[in-house]
């Protein structure tokens, strides 16, 4: 009880998984899409659905396996040989349709067992066990002989029907294998008589009686086989192995009437169901895989090919490897040629391909030297184009500032004129009076520190008219303690008026010292103290005072 609670868990776990659940919803949701397409449309939907099948079939083994597990681990266990009987049975019944090996180990076991309860109708079910198992391999010799040595008359109408169906499928298989032979008639008639001997014994309005029904009209018209097998998934809730069965024969009676899209859907939903029920003794993929390759799905049959002879490998089906083995072949052929000639394509396209890329790369080196020296020139043209608007920027900043102090040195001049004027007219007036003594008097009316003063500050005055932000700039090149202010009259401070005529292009230290009436060295002390106050670097302070933009 707690293995089957773990084995619960574990299984929820895995399916809870939302990773697996994508999956599975993919799967259905193909599948409602089938509904309402044209029959390509439906061939192509359902192979996807069963592509995914195929890619997540481990999921249907494990779950087979962990199913097995327990029937086992309730076998060892178990000492009542009526119910070891029946557990044995069971995993039979599992495994025969899973792995002929394990099948045929607990068909002997089965046997074994039924002797030691002296049951005759076990004995004769664990014989019926063993011809399924012959049946399932392909050993029809031993089939044919075991199905001579059991004798069902005092058995049980379910034991005889199972027994009547056995025979049914065992004429069947012998008619496949030899088909197109003088006893293929025979099995047929074999067969026909089998199958009433099963509807005998096989309860009316069940399954297996309309199963039985269709599986006789085997031999007969296929549109009244259609219509019957299509009517029983209609009328019952087929467990999916069972299904499988029925979409096999449907696949197969379509493709008997040359409909290969509807046997192709049909034997690919077979194919769908017996992956889904576990079970690996199947043609459904190998009989998929060569309808495909008649429609000239080469890719797909191959595999689907390898997959069919990878599930006989593992349930050990010898007449299942001889069919899988006799198509085989030819598919991969067919595939290492389609593989070839689309080597062959690419290695065109890979040429073609290359020759495109060079002569791209070519071009591409082409319109790059030439985008690099239309990039140089325009990067020449740019610089030409700044050096010419400073020029010219220079040029009306220094045509504004001479015009500026042209009209002030005019204005100054003419002021200097009219005091000269006045200054000579009372000298003469003086000396034609012969007022000598007064003239003394009248040439100290005349104060030429004065003058120069007001020369100053008339300077100062057009300066800070033109560069209106030159305090605020300057003192931006020195610590808070030694900014300068203007003083009271609005003057700049001599060190200041320095720098003044150098930002109007005065740089010559002798001319500074000529127009503030200085001596050369006190222009050389005044700029080693200021440029020692300076908080930017000392030999580029006059390159910053340079940058100081002239008001708009």
């Amino acid at each position: 009880m707690q293995d089957d609670k773990k084995n619960i868990f574990l299984t929820l776990q895995y399916f809870l998984n939302p990773h697996h659940i994508m999956k599975y919803l993919f799967s259905l949701l193909l599948l409602c899409q089938i509904i309402g397409l044209s029959a390509k449309e439906r061939v192509d939907s359902i192979l996807s659905v069963l592509d995914s099948e195929i890619e997540h079939r481990e999921i249907y083994y494990q779950q087979k396996e962990k199913k097995l597990e327990d029937i086992k681990q309730q076998f060892r266990y178990v000492k009542n040989q009526q119910e070891k009987y029946n557990l044995c049975n069971r995993l039979f019944n599992e495994y025969i349709t899973y792995q002929y090996d394990s099948a045929y180990s607990y068909a002997i076991q089965t046997e074994g067992i039924s002797h030691r309860l002296t049951d005759k109708n076990l004995s004769i079910q664990a014989d019926c066990n063993l011809f399924y198992c012959y049946l399932s391999t392909g050993l029809f010799k031993e089939a044919y002989d075991m199905m001579r040595s059991i004798h069902v008359a005092n058995a049980p109408d379910s034991i005889k029907s199972e027994y009547y169906q056995l025979c049914m499928r065992l004429y069947s298989d012998m008619s496949s294998y030899n088909e197109g032979t003088p006893f293929n008639a025979d099995y047929n008639k074999k067969i026909t008589l089998y199958c009433d001997s099963a509807l005998l014994y096989t309860p009316d309005h069940t399954f297996y009686h309309q199963k039985i029904e269709a599986f006789k009209f085997s031999v007969g018209d296929n549109e009244k086989k259609i219509q019957m097998y299509k009517q029983m998934l209609n009328d019952y809730d087929v467990c999916p192995h069972e299904k499988a069965i029925i979409y096999s024969m449907l696949g197969r009676m379509y493709i008997g009437m040359g409909d290969f899209e509807h046997a192709i859907y049909y034997m690919a939903l077979s194919a769908i169901q017996d992956i889904r029920s576990a079970t690996r003794e199947t043609t459904a993929k190998k009989e998929l895989s060569s309808y495909l390759y008649g429609k000239g799905d080469v890719l797909r049959a191959s595999r689907y090919i390898q997959i069919a002879l990878e599930e006989t490998n593992f349930y050990n089906a010898r007449h299942r490897k001889m069919e899988i083995n006799t198509i085989l072949p030819i598919i991969e052929k067919q595939r290492l040629t389609l593989i070839e000639e689309r080597k062959r394509e690419v290695t065109i396209s890979l040429a073609v391909m290359s020759l495109l890329v060079i002569s791209l790369l070519v071009t591409l080196s082409i319109i790059y030297k030439q985008m690099k020296k239309l990039k140089t020139a325009k990067q020449s043209i740019q610089q030409q184009f700044n050096e010419i608007s400073e020029v010219n920027g220079k040029l009306q900043e220094s045509n504004e500032i001479k015009d500026q102090y042209i009209f002030q040195s005019l204005y100054g001049k003419s002021d200097y004129l009219d005091k000269v004027e006045n200054l000579l007219k009372k000298q003469d007036r003086k000396l034609k009076a012969r007022q000598f003594n007064d003239l003394q008097i009248t040439h100290k009316e005349f104060d030429i520190k004065s003058e120069r003063e007001n020369m100053f500050s008339s300077f100062d005055q057009t300066f800070l008219k033109l560069f209106p932000n030159f305090l605020t700039e300057y003192n931006k090149f020195f610590r808070p303690e030694d900014q300068v202010i203007l003083d009271e009259a609005g003057n700049l401070p001599p060190e200041l008026r320095i720098f003044a005529l150098i930002r109007l292009g005065v740089t010559e230290n002798e001319r500074i010292a000529k127009f503030l009436n200085l001596s050369i060295n006190t222009i050389y002390v005044y700029k080693a103290r200021v440029k020692g106050k300076t908080i930017v670097p000392k030999e580029e302070f006059e390159e910053y005072i340079m940058q100081i933009k002239k008001g708009i």
